[in-house]
């Protein structure tokens, strides 16, 4: 393994010649959908490679889509723009500074305000196509029947809550947030993002973050002076039951990609939650 993981970094090294001449390459910790890496050039830049990984294809993730957001996005301050977008990966500066261990209420609320408040993406994201994408990427033997039932009724079960689409981030955790020397808060990851139901993306939010739903959207309305609280609350509760669906599917398809027990633990443990709604 530790030979493969050399010829890797070889490899991008190669790559990015002569763009870049890059002295260091280490993989970095954490993220399940990718291998990115943290590199450094001989003029002391830092960069982070996101690949083109068959684990991110499975995940039905698109590099030309991330490299659309974080220009975007960039514009606004939210993160930094995208350094260049190769046909083996995305290069990304690397953004110094530390990742939050928490987020507060009026942080995940404003970062959450500020991303639906972005032009419209040109991707899309449907969250029960996406199910079906995880669903078909994942083979026989996870594919227990409690899994398939779930995955069978929220298919059926099918609905859109009316809400206008919004360009959403769809992972926006304390994880995604860089905290910078000058307090300054940048939003990274944005492989996810897409055009879809906001709604949808303050319940991820809110599981991502440990935050009380209805307390998150109360102060996501109160930021955006969105009068209309009761049908965001009430969008919000349709879609509760559908992350946990998601969830349930992303950690099944997680655990037969890396392994782990703490991903064949996630995905149970959404199932029940999602079994729960099943049986209301």
């Amino acid at each position: 393994m530790l030979l493969a993981d050399e010829k890797e970094k070889a490899a991008v090294i190669e790559r990015l010649r002569p763009d870049f001449i890059i002295e260091q390459a280490e993989f970095l910790e954490g993220g399940l959908s990718n291998r990115c890496m943290k590199l450094t050039a001989e003029d002391g830049c830092q960069f982070v490679w996101r690949p083109e990984a068959a684990s991110a294809k499975a995940f039905g993730l698109s590099r030309d889509n991330e490299f659309e957001a974080l220009n975007l996005a960039s514009k606004v301050g939210l993160t930094v723009p995208p350094v260049k977008r190769y046909l083996e990966g995305l290069l990304n500066p690397w953004i110094e500074g530390e990742t939050m261990t928490e987020a507060s209420l009026d942080i995940a609320a404003t970062l959450q305000a500020k991303v639906h408040e972005l032009p419209p993406l040109s991707n899309t994201f449907d969250p029960f196509d996406k199910g079906l994408v995880y669903f078909s990427n994942l083979s026989a033997s996870p594919l227990n029947d409690s899994l398939i039932a779930v995955h069978e009724h929220f298919q059926k079960h099918r609905f859109t809550s009316g809400l206008p689409l919004a360009t959403c981030h769809y992972d926006l955790g304390y994880y995604n947030f860089i905290c910078q020397e000058n307090g300054e808060i940048k939003v990274i990851d944005w492989e996810y993002a897409a055009f879809g139901d906001p709604a949808m993306d303050l319940v991820m939010t809110s599981l991502a973050n440990g935050l009380d739903l209805e307390t998150l959207v109360n102060r996501y309305c109160q930021i955006r002076r969105i009068d209309s609280v009761v049908d965001w609350q009430h969008a919000c509760r349709q879609w509760l039951p559908v992350a946990n669906y998601l969830g349930a599917l992303w950690y099944a398809l997680g655990f037969e990609l890396y392994g782990g027990e703490i991903y064949r633990e996630r995905s149970a443990f959404f199932l029940t939650k999602a079994e729960g709604h099943m049986a209301v």
